[in-house]
C-alpha cells in the first residue's frame, strides 16, 4: 500500500481569510492527494470569532484528502478566560467529518492560563492505516511518543524557531519506526521568528555483514521555505519493519 502525502508550509497572515487562501493555492498544486498536513498555528487568532471547521471541512471536501490541522478552541470552539480549551490536531477525512482529535498535553508557560492538559493518546485508523497525531512541545517526551509506537505515520505540527523540533522528529522517527510529516509556519509570531522546518521523514532500516541493524532518518522531502512537499509511503515497508525488526525486543 502506498499514499501520497504533503506538507503545506506558509508564511503566517495577521488575517484568518489570507492564511486560508494560503492553504487553498498550495493544495491546488497537489496532485491526487491522501493526506495533506497544514502545519505551524493555521487557528491562531480564528477560534476567538470564527469557528474552523466549516473551511477545513470545505478544503477536505474540495480536494477529497484527509485534512490534518492544528485547532485551539474550547469545548464551544471559542476558547475565553472562563473556561480553557483544548489545542488539538484535527483530522477531516475525505467527506469533511472529524475523524481524529489529539489533545495536547504539555504547554509552555504562557499557553497554561489558556489551554488544558490532553487525557488520553490515540492511534486512529484511518483508510486502513495507523495515524499518530502531535503537536509542539509533546514531541519532546518519549513517554508520550511511545504511546503511538503503533502509529505507521505520525503528522506533527510545531512551531519552529530551531532545529531542535527536527532533530527531536527524526529521533521519533526512529523510536515509533514510521513515518513522521511536519510543518511549521514562517515568519514573526509573539516575539519570535519561525524558521518553517517542514519535513518528511522515514524510518531506514539496513541489516549490514556483521551487524544485525544499522538505522537512521532519511529525509524524504525538507524545506524551510514557503510552499508544499510530498512524500510517497510506502505502509508495507513500515509494517514489515515493525514487524521484522522490533525495536523493544529484550
Amino acid at each position: 500500500m502506498k499514499i501520497k502525502v504533503y506538507a503545506l508550509q506558509f508564511t503566517r497572515e495577521l488575517n484568518y481569510n489570507k492564511t486560508l487562501e494560503k492553504a487553498k493555492n498550495l493544495l491546488k498544486e497537489a496532485e491526487s492527494p491522501d493526506f495533506a498536513l497544514i502545519g505551524g498555528e493555521f487557528s491562531v487568532n480564528e477560534s476567538i470569532n470564527t469557528n474552523p471547521y466549516p473551511a477545513l471541512t470545505d478544503l477536505a471536501t474540495t480536494f477529497n484528502c484527509n485534512i490534518v490541522a492544528p485547532v485551539n478552541a474550547n469545548v464551544n470552539r471559542f476558547p475565553n478566560s472562563k473556561q480553557k480549551g483544548f489545542s488539538s490536531m484535527h483530522v477531516f477525512n475525505r467527506k469533511g467529518k472529524v475523524v481524529a482529535i489529539q489533545d495536547k498535553y504539555h504547554f509552555y508557560w504562557k499557553e497554561r492560563p489558556w489551554f488544558r492538559q490532553g487525557k488520553e493518546v490515540k492511534v486512529f485508523e484511518i483508510e486502513g492505516i495507523k495515524i499518530g497525531l502531535m503537536r509542539g512541545l509533546d514531541v519532546l517526551y518519549p513517554d508520550y511518543s511511545q504511546q503511538l509506537k503503533e502509529a505507521e505515520v505520525i503528522f506533527y505540527s510545531t512551531m519552529a524557531i530551531d532545529n531542535m523540533m527536527l532533530d527531536l522528529a527524526k529521533t521519533r522517527t526512529l523510536e515509533n519506526q514510521c513515518y513522521f510529516i511536519m510543518s511549521s509556519f514562517i515568519g514573526p509570531y509573539v516575539g519570535m521568528t519561525f524558521i518553517g522546518n517542514a519535513a518528511i521523514l522515514e524510518s531506514n532500516f539496513v541489516i549490514t555483514k556483521g551487524m544485525r541493524i544499522v538505522n537512521q532518518t532519511k529525509v524524504l522531502q525538507y524545506t524551510t521555505g514557503e510552499g508544499i512537499i510530498q512524500g510517497e509511503l510506502d505502509i508495507d515497508y513500515i509494517r514489515k519493519i515493525k514487524r521484522e525488526y522490533p525495536l523493544n525486543e529484550l
